[in-house]
């Protein structure tokens, strides 16, 4: 599982998630803002790095996972 956020956002959502007991999630960061500006432009904030990060999220499994299995 990944998260997102976006760059103005992330140190709030990553101490939301240790709050839930969730800080192993990883969060993928976007440019802020998402809202309020053309589908194009917000398309444009799915840099290749944001891209890498949420496919890394997904495909590698972390040492508490593998842990676990």
């Amino acid at each position: 599982m990944v998260g997102l956020a976006t760059d103005q956002f992330d140190r709030f959502s990553r101490k939301v998630l240790q709050q839930r007991n969730a800080a192993d999630l990883r969060v993928a960061v976007i440019a802020h803002p998402l809202g309020g500006i053309p589908a194009r432009e917000a398309r444009d904030r799915i840099t290749q790095q944001v891209f890498d990060a949420v496919v890394s999220a997904l495909t590698e499994a972390d040492a508490s996972e593998t842990a676990s299995r």
